[in-house]
């Protein structure tokens, strides 16, 4: 009961959607890492939550048939059910790498979810808005299916910022806000 009050006050949702905003709320303590080690890989990462915003480091290996990092955070079920876009405020050393923002119905990796693949243009800030129906459906990371239906929303209640791109070394990425409206 005391985490499910905690996500509650974490996140501010109303009819028009959901903000996540690292700086203004502090949501940075309820996200988690989940690397390739849970299937023996030997990627690292770590998160730091500034005084704005949310790093996001590491190093991606794909040794040992490794290959991502990630870090996530559970939200209420049927939270974007109306939303329509994704917006996210980042800045990334890294313009060479792609990063992905996953929309999930399961905690379990071989089930398939949502994702939208990003990359930084610049190593300074950048916004940018994606339509939810944008979304590619994806399972282990490769592309099953078509775009995501607006029924589907409904059904997510996890969400995860991934770096998966086959490509090794080290990564960053800071996050100031992701909003669904």
């Amino acid at each position: 009961m005391k985490d499910l009050i905690l996500i509650a006050t974490i996140f501010m949702t109303s009819a028009t959607g959901l903000t996540i905003d690292f700086g203004k709320d502090k949501t940075g303590a309820s996200w988690r890492i989940v690397n390739d080690g849970v299937m023996g890989g030997l990627s690292t990462s770590e998160i730091n939550l500034k005084d704005d915003s949310l790093l996001f480091t590491g190093n991606v290996s794909l040794e040992n048939n490794g290959g991502f990092a990630s870090v996530r955070t559970l939200i209420d079920e049927g939270a974007l059910n109306n939303c329509k876009i994704m917006i996210i405020r980042y800045k990334s050393d890294n313009t060479n790498r792609n990063f992905g923002l996953s929309l999930k119905s399961s905690q379990q990796y071989y089930i398939p979810y949502y994702k939208h693949i990003f990359s930084p243009k610049t190593k300074d800030w950048e916004t940018i808005e994606v339509p939810l129906s944008e979304f590619k459906h994806y399972k282990i990371s490769e592309i099953i299916g078509n775009n995501m239906p607006a029924e589907d929303l409904k059904d997510v209640f996890n969400i995860a910022l991934i770096i998966s791109d086959k490509k090794e070394g080290e990564f960053n990425i800071e996050i100031d806000y992701i909003k669904f409206i």
